[in-house]
């Protein structure tokens, strides 16, 4: 009996030992480095800040809608020349103004100017005032549509209160308007030669505006008004192509003083030829004959001017030479 006790035990102790999973084999060393630099990954690239939008252009399209209904409709009420009304129309463009600081002082801007809006024809002008009062109700209409929120709702209020004055100074003036017997005369556009001259009367004031750095005694107010009487004879005459003051080629603030003169004076030269030799008729030659007194008055001026700078300029190549000679002894 012992001896069949021990044989199991002995058969037991030998199946645990044979069915034991191997021991796992250690892990092998770890592969060498790799011999040369190692690649570095790519960088990811910096994204690029987009520009920012301009002030209000996202977030207030109908203000911004506001803003240029109003600068054409200030530019209709401008009184052409020749009309006498009896109505200040001032009046109205002070409210349009008042309407266009408020929306801007919101920091809601499209960064344009007054003589920023599309071409002014020439209807009559109670055909104006119409006109711009449908401008006008069109921007009340997109302000007073405007996304209402708590920083908006003041400006549309008072924007709003501007407008409706606007109005109410317009119809005044349509109904004036209905009184006023416009003068008769050519049609804008039919004498070209006074459409030159006057392009070329304002590129000629443009450059006898003083730049900053200019250091002169000449008054360059002498020629600048002479060239504005001459284009008020021009627009009396009805001779008006309805471009503002500022509408000229494009001034280069490298030229030299000097040199913005000589450029003056030889515009004057063509305005007044073009007023002078150009379409005769008897209704305008008494404006025409004022205009070229004027053109030629404003060369005079412009010709002193360019004088003054010679001597100047004589007086400062004397001293040059004596610094030159002092510092050669």
């Amino acid at each position: 009996m012992h001896r069949l006790l021990i044989a199991l035990s002995f058969v037991a102790c030998t199946a645990t030992v044979r069915t034991a999973p191997p021991p796992a084999s250690p892990a092998g060393p770890p592969p060498p480095p790799p011999s040369g630099p190692v690649a570095q990954p790519a960088a990811a690239p910096t994204p690029q800040p987009m520009p920012p939008p301009p002030a209000g252009a996202s977030r207030h399209p109908a203000y911004l809608h506001a803003l240029a209904d109003l600068r054409a409709a200030r530019a209709f009420l401008e009184r052409p020349a020749g009309v006498v009304v009896k109505w200040d129309e001032k009046k109205a463009i002070y409210e349009i103004d008042l309407t266009i600081r408020e929306i801007k002082e919101a920091s809601i801007d499209d960064g344009k100017d007054l003589n920023d809006h599309p071409p002014i024809d020439q209807p009559t002008w109670g055909g104006r005032l119409t006109h711009s009062l449908e401008l006008v109700r069109k921007a009340r209409a997109d302000v007073n549509e405007a996304e209402d929120s708590p920083e908006s709702r003041q400006l549309k209020t008072k924007a709003l209160k501007h407008l409706e004055t606007t109005e109410a100074f317009i119809q005044a003036g349509i109904e004036d308007a209905k009184t006023v017997k416009e003068p008769v005369g050519p049609k804008p556009g039919a004498h070209p030669a006074y459409a030159a001259a006057l392009g070329n009367l304002r590129h000629a004031r443009a450059l006898l505006e003083r730049p900053s750095v200019a250091d002169v005694k000449w008054d360059e107010q002498n020629g600048i008004r002479e060239i504005d009487a001459a284009i008020k004879e021009i627009r009396d005459a009805r001779m008006d192509d309805g471009a503002p003051l500022t509408e000229h080629p494009p001034i280069d603030s490298k030229i030299a003083y000097r040199d913005r003169l000589r450029e003056a004076m030889k515009l004057l030269g063509d305005a007044a030829k073009d007023i002078e030799e150009r379409e005769d008729n008897s209704w305008a030659k008494g404006d025409r004959h004022r205009a070229v007194e004027h053109v030629r008055s404003a060369e005079h001026a412009v010709r002193e001017a360019i004088g003054d700078r010679k001597a100047d300029e004589r007086k400062e190549e004397k001293r040059e030479e004596k610094a030159e000679k002092k510092g050669g002894r």
